[in-house]
């Protein structure tokens, strides 16, 4: 026990070297280096620790480590659903080789220290009233995790109230289905669940751009869940029933996968990634050939080689127009092109080579219906969260607590049995 405080004062260290010194003792780079250097001596101090102490923080359970997984695809994945309809964005991350030697590490290093101590800690203090320590655990790394804003600039009541339900609460519900992970399947778990949605945020070319507040309430959405998979996967009695159903759980994980690599795809061509882009057609100007809800594959293609006759893309102040090219010339050094709906009586404005997109090779019929229907009730669904999202946050918080000491209840169940057996 009298090592059981080494590990959180040695990170509370870290934390204020980093943010109250570091800066204003260095410059540049030197930044970067030294925060990298500081968080780097928790990890052989945590795991020579726990090899001190014998905590066994590597030991886990396959079930967690894939449980761990889905869950944290899911979390990526709802994500990623409600951008087709938000939009995307680029990574403001651009990996050059001087990224890589000096930015990587500094992310890298304070991730890998937190999510190895998180282990050690839970597995060090939650032998008694684990519930409670669970919540202290996971609101101390909510509170001092280094993308942690500065809480000096929280000056006023709206800027508490916005730090509150666009970081605090969300990072906290992570921070929990983590340190429960943490619990349950030790530090191959808890760094499971969190490195696949940090790592696509740090490396995906394309990020999703949603409104904070669709995004606080997604989060918490996603951790209440991944805590009810949890509350139907951790039983109180290990009974064949269960193992079989576990068996069955252990058979989802490449389905999975295989929806989370379809949905990448997925949003890597919506945003032209791969050479074409999928367009939904929502009005009828270019009917009989293109109707409303068809989608249109875009292709990349030099102006120079749009001929009379393609379709094209093309944007306007407004929005993005499909129309077909009746004639083409050139003025002032570049191409211009005349466009016209196919239902449409006269052309349109005169098209600058720099405003094409691409042009359309193939059709796929009535299908952006199903996109047009489920955009429109997500974002009625999202307009009315956001319009209410204190009670929003009040109902989600309440059934992320709920879930988490469900599963508290049903996972400590047969040792609270065997204690008893055991006093007797």
């Amino acid at each position: 026990m009298k090592y059981v405080l080494v590990v959180p004062v040695l990170i509370l260290t870290v934390y204020l070297l980093t943010n109250l010194y570091v800066p204003f003792a260095f410059k540049g780079n030197m930044i970067f280096i030294v925060d990298t250097l500081l968080w780097a001596t928790i990890i052989p101090a945590t795991l020579f620790i726990s090899k001190l102490t014998q905590k066994r923080i590597w030991q886990t359970d396959k079930t967690l480590i894939q449980l761990a997984t889905i869950i944290a695809i899911f979390q990526v994945f709802l994500t990623i659903f409600m951008a087709f309809f938000m939009g995307f964005g680029k990574n403001a991350n651009i990996w050059t080789p001087t990224a890589l030697t000096i930015y990587f590490p500094y992310l890298f290093i304070p991730f890998l220290a937190t999510e190895i101590s998180r282990a050690h800690l839970t597995q060090t203090m939650s032998k008694h009233k684990p519930t409670l320590m669970l919540l202290l655990i996971s609101l101390f790394y909510t509170l001092i995790i280094p993308t942690m804003p500065n809480y000096l600039n929280l000056t006023s009541p709206l800027a508490i109230a916005e730090f509150l339900i666009r970081t605090f609460i969300p990072t906290l519900a992570i921070s929990l289905l983590a340190t429960y992970f943490a619990y349950l399947g030790g530090f191959p778990a808890n760094l499971l669940y969190m490195a696949i949605p940090t790592f696509f945020t740090w490396f995906s070319p394309i990020l999703p751009n949603i409104q904070w507040q669709t995004q606080s309430i997604l989060t918490v959405t996603a951790t209440a869940i991944g805590f009810i998979v949890l509350d139907a996967a951790v039983k109180p009695l290990p009974t064949k029933r269960i193992r079989r159903t576990l068996k069955k759980q252990k058979s989802q994980l490449p389905y999975w996968t295989a929806i989370a690599l379809i949905g990448l795809i997925a949003v890597w061509s919506s945003t032209g990634l791969l050479g074409f882009t999928p367009t939904i057609i929502a009005s009828g100007s270019m009917q009989p050939m293109l109707n409303p809800g068809d989608i249109a594959l875009i292709i990349n293609a030099p102006p120079a080689t749009i001929k009379m006759g393609d379709i094209i893309q093309y944007h306007t102040a407004e929005e993005p127009i499909i129309h077909r090219v009746i004639d083409k010339y050139e003025a002032q050094g570049s191409l211009w092109f005349i466009t016209q709906g196919d239902a449409n009586n006269a052309p349109d404005d005169p098209v600058s080579e720099r405003q094409i997109t691409g042009k359309a090779i193939f059709t796929i019929p009535k299908l952006g219906w199903v996109s047009i229907y489920v955009k429109t009730a997500f974002t009625e669904i999202i307009s009315f969260l956001i319009n209410n999202i204190t009670t929003a946050f009040a109902t989600l918080s309440i059934l992320l607590v709920a879930s988490v000491f469900g599963v508290h209840r049903y996972r400590n169940q047969p040792l609270r049995k065997l204690r008893r057996r055991l006093g007797r």
